[in-house]
Protein backbone atom coordinates (compact mmCIF):
# COMPACT_ATOMS: atom_id res chain seq x y z
CA UNK A 1 0.00 0.00 0.00
CA UNK A 2 1.39 3.14 -1.41
CA UNK A 3 1.54 6.24 1.18
CA UNK A 4 -1.04 8.13 -0.84
CA UNK A 5 -3.59 5.15 -0.35
CA UNK A 6 -2.71 5.20 3.09
CA UNK A 7 -3.53 8.67 3.67
CA UNK A 8 -6.71 8.31 1.81
CA UNK A 9 -8.11 5.42 3.74
CA UNK A 10 -7.48 7.23 6.88
CA UNK A 11 -9.43 10.44 5.16
CA UNK A 12 -12.23 7.91 4.22
CA UNK A 13 -12.59 6.66 8.14
CA UNK A 14 -12.21 10.11 9.63
CA UNK A 15 -14.70 11.27 7.35
CA UNK A 16 -17.24 8.58 8.27
CA UNK A 17 -16.60 9.31 12.28
CA UNK A 18 -19.04 11.50 12.92
CA UNK A 19 -21.80 9.68 11.21
CA UNK A 20 -20.36 6.60 13.87
CA UNK A 21 -20.81 8.81 16.61
CA UNK A 22 -24.68 10.17 15.98
CA UNK A 23 -25.46 6.46 14.83
CA UNK A 24 -24.34 4.99 18.05
CA UNK A 25 -25.81 7.34 20.30
CA UNK A 26 -29.36 6.89 17.95
CA UNK A 27 -29.37 3.21 18.46
CA UNK A 28 -28.70 3.72 22.10
CA UNK A 29 -31.56 6.08 22.83
CA UNK A 30 -33.42 3.67 20.90
CA UNK A 31 -32.56 0.34 22.86
CA UNK A 32 -32.75 2.93 26.41
CA UNK A 33 -36.36 4.04 25.36
CA UNK A 34 -37.36 0.45 24.67
CA UNK A 35 -36.01 -1.27 27.47
CA UNK A 36 -36.84 1.11 30.08
CA UNK A 37 -40.07 1.79 29.05
CA UNK A 38 -41.63 -2.65 28.76
CA UNK A 39 -44.50 -2.98 30.92
CA UNK A 40 -45.48 -5.97 32.66
CA UNK A 41 -48.33 -7.44 34.32
CA UNK A 42 -48.83 -10.21 36.82
CA UNK A 43 -49.89 -13.52 35.63
CA UNK A 44 -52.31 -13.92 38.67
CA UNK A 45 -54.34 -10.86 38.31
CA UNK A 46 -57.17 -10.98 41.34
CA UNK A 47 -57.11 -12.49 44.39
CA UNK A 48 -59.41 -13.36 46.73
CA UNK A 49 -58.16 -12.40 50.55
CA UNK A 50 -60.58 -13.95 53.86
CA UNK A 51 -60.05 -12.47 57.20
CA UNK A 52 -61.46 -11.91 60.22
CA UNK A 53 -60.63 -9.21 63.04
CA UNK A 54 -62.07 -9.11 66.17
CA UNK A 55 -62.25 -5.87 68.51
CA UNK A 56 -64.39 -4.88 71.81
CA UNK A 57 -65.93 -1.59 71.79
CA UNK A 58 -68.22 -0.21 74.60
CA UNK A 59 -68.02 -3.54 75.89
CA UNK A 60 -69.45 -5.46 73.31
CA UNK A 61 -67.03 -7.86 71.60
CA UNK A 62 -67.48 -7.63 67.73
CA UNK A 63 -65.82 -9.67 64.78
CA UNK A 64 -65.72 -8.76 61.33
CA UNK A 65 -65.76 -11.68 58.97
CA UNK A 66 -65.26 -10.57 55.13
CA UNK A 67 -62.90 -11.27 52.13
CA UNK A 68 -60.97 -8.69 50.82
CA UNK A 69 -60.87 -8.73 46.39
CA UNK A 70 -57.67 -7.38 44.71
CA UNK A 71 -57.58 -6.99 41.42
CA UNK A 72 -54.94 -5.38 38.52
CA UNK A 73 -56.39 -2.61 36.59
CA UNK A 74 -53.09 -2.00 34.29
CA UNK A 75 -50.39 -0.27 34.01
CA UNK A 76 -49.87 3.91 34.89
CA UNK A 77 -48.60 6.46 36.92
CA UNK A 78 -47.79 9.76 37.31
CA UNK A 79 -43.91 9.27 37.46
CA UNK A 80 -43.60 5.76 36.07
CA UNK A 81 -46.22 5.18 33.36
CA UNK A 82 -45.44 1.56 33.47
CA UNK A 83 -46.32 1.12 37.00
CA UNK A 84 -49.22 -1.94 37.82
CA UNK A 85 -52.12 -0.30 39.54
CA UNK A 86 -54.50 -2.76 41.36
CA UNK A 87 -57.73 -2.17 43.83
CA UNK A 88 -59.12 -3.56 46.33
CA UNK A 89 -62.70 -3.86 48.37
CA UNK A 90 -64.35 -5.76 50.87
CA UNK A 91 -67.95 -5.44 51.93
CA UNK A 92 -68.96 -1.55 52.83
CA UNK A 93 -64.96 -0.70 53.82
CA UNK A 94 -65.21 2.95 53.44
CA UNK A 95 -61.76 4.76 51.60
CA UNK A 96 -60.97 1.83 49.07
CA UNK A 97 -61.24 -0.70 51.25
CA UNK A 98 -59.39 -0.28 54.03
CA UNK A 99 -61.26 1.69 56.91
CA UNK A 100 -64.44 0.83 59.56
CA UNK A 101 -65.75 3.37 61.29
CA UNK A 102 -66.29 1.92 64.53
CA UNK A 103 -67.91 4.83 66.56
CA UNK A 104 -68.63 8.52 65.22
CA UNK A 105 -69.97 11.39 66.77
CA UNK A 106 -69.63 15.23 65.74
CA UNK A 107 -66.19 16.01 67.26
CA UNK A 108 -64.52 12.47 67.52
CA UNK A 109 -64.21 9.50 65.81
CA UNK A 110 -62.91 5.76 66.08
CA UNK A 111 -61.93 3.75 63.50
CA UNK A 112 -60.39 0.89 62.26
CA UNK A 113 -57.37 0.55 59.69
CA UNK A 114 -57.71 -3.14 58.19
CA UNK A 115 -53.78 -1.95 56.64
CA UNK A 116 -55.01 -3.88 53.52
CA UNK A 117 -53.40 -3.09 49.85
CA UNK A 118 -54.29 -4.73 47.32
CA UNK A 119 -50.79 -4.45 45.72
CA UNK A 120 -49.07 -5.86 48.34
CA UNK A 121 -51.40 -8.72 48.90
CA UNK A 122 -50.97 -9.55 45.02
CA UNK A 123 -47.42 -10.07 45.49
CA UNK A 124 -46.13 -7.25 43.91
CA UNK A 125 -42.87 -6.33 44.42
CA UNK A 126 -42.74 -2.89 43.75
CA UNK A 127 -44.57 -2.38 47.17
CA UNK A 128 -43.87 -3.55 50.47
CA UNK A 129 -45.55 -1.83 53.18
CA UNK A 130 -44.30 -4.00 56.17
CA UNK A 131 -40.70 -3.74 55.80
CA UNK A 132 -40.45 -2.14 59.72
CA UNK A 133 -43.42 -3.16 60.85
CA UNK A 134 -46.35 -6.10 60.96
CA UNK A 135 -49.25 -6.64 58.87
CA UNK A 136 -51.38 -6.11 60.97
CA UNK A 137 -54.87 -4.02 61.95
CA UNK A 138 -54.45 -1.18 63.71
CA UNK A 139 -57.50 1.43 65.83
CA UNK A 140 -57.04 5.20 65.93
CA UNK A 141 -58.87 7.38 67.99
CA UNK A 142 -59.20 11.21 66.04
CA UNK A 143 -60.23 14.25 68.87
CA UNK A 144 -61.69 17.47 67.54
CA UNK A 145 -58.83 18.80 66.38
CA UNK A 146 -58.10 15.42 63.87
CA UNK A 147 -54.95 14.57 65.95
CA UNK A 148 -54.87 10.81 65.54
CA UNK A 149 -53.55 8.30 68.84
CA UNK A 150 -53.45 4.80 68.73
CA UNK A 151 -51.72 4.21 72.28
CA UNK A 152 -53.50 1.05 74.17
CA UNK A 153 -54.04 3.76 77.10
CA UNK A 154 -56.03 6.38 74.67
CA UNK A 155 -58.01 3.46 73.19
CA UNK A 156 -58.90 2.17 76.83
CA UNK A 157 -59.79 4.92 77.71
CA UNK A 158 -62.45 5.56 75.05
CA UNK A 159 -63.43 1.90 75.74
CA UNK A 160 -62.25 0.21 72.65
CA UNK A 161 -59.31 -2.20 71.96
CA UNK A 162 -58.57 -5.18 69.42
CA UNK A 163 -59.15 -8.77 70.60
CA UNK A 164 -57.64 -11.09 67.71
CA UNK A 165 -57.40 -11.08 63.86
CA UNK A 166 -56.60 -13.46 61.19
CA UNK A 167 -54.87 -12.13 58.00
CA UNK A 168 -54.52 -13.51 54.53
CA UNK A 169 -50.49 -13.77 53.44
CA UNK A 170 -49.78 -12.15 49.83
CA UNK A 171 -50.19 -14.45 47.09
CA UNK A 172 -46.91 -15.21 45.22
CA UNK A 173 -47.24 -13.84 41.59
CA UNK A 174 -44.78 -13.52 38.91
CA UNK A 175 -44.62 -10.88 36.06
CA UNK A 176 -44.58 -11.07 32.26
CA UNK A 177 -44.21 -8.89 29.34
CA UNK A 178 -46.81 -6.38 28.55
CA UNK A 179 -46.63 -3.83 26.60
CA UNK A 180 -44.18 -1.18 25.56
CA UNK A 181 -45.77 2.01 27.86
CA UNK A 182 -45.93 5.60 26.82
CA UNK A 183 -42.94 8.03 27.38
CA UNK A 184 -43.10 10.07 30.76
CA UNK A 185 -40.87 12.92 31.85
CA UNK A 186 -38.74 10.20 33.63
CA UNK A 187 -36.91 9.60 30.06
CA UNK A 188 -35.19 13.17 29.42
CA UNK A 189 -32.25 13.20 31.82
CA UNK A 190 -30.97 9.91 30.30
CA UNK A 191 -31.73 10.33 26.87
CA UNK A 192 -30.21 13.91 27.26
CA UNK A 193 -26.97 12.57 28.89
CA UNK A 194 -26.63 9.97 26.05
CA UNK A 195 -26.50 13.06 23.92
CA UNK A 196 -24.26 15.01 25.58
CA UNK A 197 -21.63 12.27 25.74
CA UNK A 198 -21.96 12.27 21.45
CA UNK A 199 -21.48 15.49 21.28
CA UNK A 200 -18.64 15.76 23.42
CA UNK A 201 -16.92 12.81 21.39
CA UNK A 202 -17.33 14.73 18.47
CA UNK A 203 -15.83 17.86 19.77
CA UNK A 204 -12.79 15.63 21.03
CA UNK A 205 -12.63 13.05 17.94
CA UNK A 206 -13.56 15.03 15.08
CA UNK A 207 -11.21 17.19 13.79
CA UNK A 208 -10.77 19.98 10.96
CA UNK A 209 -10.16 19.50 7.67
CA UNK A 210 -6.57 20.26 6.90
CA UNK A 211 -6.33 23.35 4.91
CA UNK A 212 -10.16 24.65 5.13
CA UNK A 213 -10.25 28.02 6.23
CA UNK A 214 -12.85 29.37 8.70
CA UNK A 215 -15.36 31.29 6.69
CA UNK A 216 -17.95 33.93 8.08
CA UNK A 217 -20.83 31.35 8.03
CA UNK A 218 -18.66 29.40 10.67
CA UNK A 219 -18.43 32.44 12.64
CA UNK A 220 -22.26 32.82 12.98
CA UNK A 221 -22.40 28.84 13.51
CA UNK A 222 -20.60 29.06 16.30
CA UNK A 223 -22.29 31.86 17.86
CA UNK A 224 -25.66 29.79 17.59
CA UNK A 225 -24.09 26.71 19.02
CA UNK A 226 -23.58 28.56 22.25
CA UNK A 227 -26.46 30.25 22.32
CA UNK A 228 -28.64 27.03 21.98
CA UNK A 229 -26.33 25.01 23.79
CA UNK A 230 -26.45 27.96 27.30
CA UNK A 231 -30.11 29.27 26.57
CA UNK A 232 -32.55 27.13 24.40
CA UNK A 233 -31.46 23.65 25.57
CA UNK A 234 -31.43 24.21 29.45
CA UNK A 235 -35.14 26.05 28.84
CA UNK A 236 -36.60 23.27 27.10
CA UNK A 237 -35.16 20.65 29.17
CA UNK A 238 -37.05 21.89 32.02
CA UNK A 239 -40.00 22.41 30.24
CA UNK A 240 -39.73 18.65 29.47
CA UNK A 241 -39.17 17.34 32.90
CA UNK A 242 -41.54 19.94 34.38
CA UNK A 243 -44.50 18.87 31.47
CA UNK A 244 -45.55 15.86 33.57
CA UNK A 245 -46.92 18.78 36.43
CA UNK A 246 -49.57 19.63 34.20
CA UNK A 247 -50.64 15.89 33.60
CA UNK A 248 -48.42 13.69 31.16
CA UNK A 249 -49.83 11.48 28.47
CA UNK A 250 -49.69 9.51 25.63
CA UNK A 251 -50.35 12.60 23.42
CA UNK A 252 -47.97 12.74 20.37
CA UNK A 253 -46.90 16.07 21.22
CA UNK A 254 -46.11 15.51 24.21
CA UNK A 255 -43.68 12.31 23.21
CA UNK A 256 -42.44 14.90 21.44
CA UNK A 257 -41.10 17.27 23.62
CA UNK A 258 -39.68 14.93 26.19
CA UNK A 259 -37.47 13.90 23.82
CA UNK A 260 -36.71 17.30 21.98
CA UNK A 261 -33.84 18.14 24.21
CA UNK A 262 -32.24 14.63 22.94
CA UNK A 263 -32.82 15.92 19.63
CA UNK A 264 -31.39 19.12 20.31
CA UNK A 265 -28.35 18.35 21.26
CA UNK A 266 -28.11 15.81 18.60
CA UNK A 267 -28.57 18.85 16.40
CA UNK A 268 -25.73 20.15 17.95
CA UNK A 269 -23.18 17.46 17.24
CA UNK A 270 -23.97 17.22 13.68
CA UNK A 271 -23.57 20.99 13.22
CA UNK A 272 -20.32 20.70 14.80
CA UNK A 273 -19.39 17.74 12.54
CA UNK A 274 -20.55 19.37 9.26
CA UNK A 275 -18.59 22.91 10.13
CA UNK A 276 -15.39 20.96 10.86
CA UNK A 277 -15.72 19.07 7.42
CA UNK A 278 -16.06 22.35 5.88
CA UNK A 279 -19.79 22.08 5.19
CA UNK A 280 -20.95 26.16 6.87
CA UNK A 281 -24.13 26.44 5.92
CA UNK A 282 -25.20 22.52 6.46
CA UNK A 283 -23.85 23.31 9.90
CA UNK A 284 -26.13 26.70 10.02
CA UNK A 285 -29.20 24.60 8.96
CA UNK A 286 -28.92 21.53 11.14
CA UNK A 287 -28.54 23.35 15.11
CA UNK A 288 -31.90 25.22 13.81
CA UNK A 289 -33.68 22.05 13.71
CA UNK A 290 -34.19 21.91 17.49
CA UNK A 291 -35.34 25.82 18.04
CA UNK A 292 -37.29 24.78 14.61
CA UNK A 293 -39.19 21.95 16.04
CA UNK A 294 -40.20 23.36 19.52
CA UNK A 295 -41.90 26.40 17.87
CA UNK A 296 -43.74 23.30 15.68
CA UNK A 297 -44.76 21.95 19.54
CA UNK A 298 -45.40 25.90 20.62
CA UNK A 299 -48.18 26.30 18.04
CA UNK A 300 -49.71 22.35 18.04
CA UNK A 301 -50.51 23.25 22.06
CA UNK A 302 -51.94 26.37 20.82
CA UNK A 303 -54.38 24.76 18.37
CA UNK A 304 -54.87 21.94 20.96
CA UNK A 305 -56.23 25.04 23.86
CA UNK A 306 -58.34 26.65 21.03
CA UNK A 307 -60.00 22.76 20.33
Amino acid sequence: MTLQEGDKIMRSKRSRLPAIILVVAILVTAAYSVISSIAKKPTVTEGRFPFSITYECNGETVTIKDVYTARYIGNDGYADTKTRMYVGQAGDMEDGGVVYTLQKDADTRIELWTNFYADYLMGDPQYDYFDEEAFRPEIYYYDAEEQEYSDEETLSAHGVKLVSFEYPTPIENSFVFSHISYFSSAIVLPTLLIALLALAAVIVFVKREEGSQRKAVDIVSVILNVAICFVFIPFVSVAAMLADLNGGGPEFYLQVLYFLPWFSVMCIAASVALRRKGHGVGSLIAQLAGPAVFVVFLIVCGVCEEL
